[in-house]
């Protein structure tokens, strides 16, 4: 038996397995019903786009999950169009989304935090009053907030139902199947979109977002800076081998 690789594929044989488990797809910002339920959760770290490509294809599976973005990423521009249209899109196909705060930049303050939601609401994009946060502390897991609802509050975060593919990890398959075999509900599962991009491994993955960010910042000064910009571009595209 060949060994599961990350991509599409292996995220569609996970659904099934999922569902076919008898668990419903849940979204934080609604009552789990069900008698078993699953919140699909995706911390949007690198790969807005492969956020996008996994909100497709739940949705073709008909899966309801849980988006979070950063807007102060350094691997993406958070408040760039087609990131903030990816927000609009995924929210259109029925997903939750959210916003990935930086506690070493905003830290776990309620009022600041919900600022920076009605900030984003209002200036960006609709988004829904939920967030995840990016290598939690201590202070903020299970943690319930007022005015907003956060993956590790309480009510979502149990160690003991909470499974990650962090650091590009597949170690979370088989005590997922153990646990939907045992009926453990309500699971988390936090996905991170940049590993189910279909690429063999890291080293490809690096080359694919720097070759993004070149193409995004290339893009950038010749629209800003075209006079400044594209006589020094032309040079070194004609030095390149």
């Amino acid at each position: 038996m060949s060994t599961p690789t990350f991509g599409p594929a292996l995220l569609a044989e996970l659904v099934r397995e999922i569902q076919q488990a008898g668990y419903e797809f849940v979204r934080f910002d609604r009552p789990c019903t069900a008698p078993k339920c699953l919140y699909l959760r995706w911390d949007v770290d690198i790969s807005p786009a492969g956020a996008l490509q996994a909100g497709e294809l739940l949705h073709q599976h008909s899966v309801a999950a849980n988006f979070f973005f950063q807007f102060n990423a350094e691997t993406y521009s958070g408040l760039s169009r087609p990131v903030l249209d990816g927000i609009d899109r995924l929210r259109g196909l029925g997903h939750a989304v959210g916003l990935h705060f930086d506690q070493e930049l905003l830290g776990d303050d309620e009022e600041i935090l919900s600022y920076t939601l009605d900030w984003f609401d209002r200036c960006c994009r609709k988004i829904d009053r939920m967030v995840s946060f990016h290598r939690p502390a201590p202070s903020v897991l299970s943690r319930d907030y007022r005015r907003f609802l956060s993956t590790y509050s309480s009510q979502f975060f149990d160690p003991e139902r909470y499974l990650s593919d962090s650091r590009r990890s597949l170690d979370f398959r088989p005590r997922l199947s153990q646990w939907l075999a045992q009926g453990r509900t309500p699971l988390q599962l936090l996905l991170h979109p940049e590993w189910w991009e279909p690429f063999d491994n890291a080293t490809a993955i690096w080359k694919h977002l720097q070759q993004r960010r070149q193409a995004e910042l290339k893009a950038y000064v010749l629209k800003a800076f075209a006079k400044v910009f594209t006589p020094v571009l032309e040079h070194l595209k004609e030095e390149e081998p």
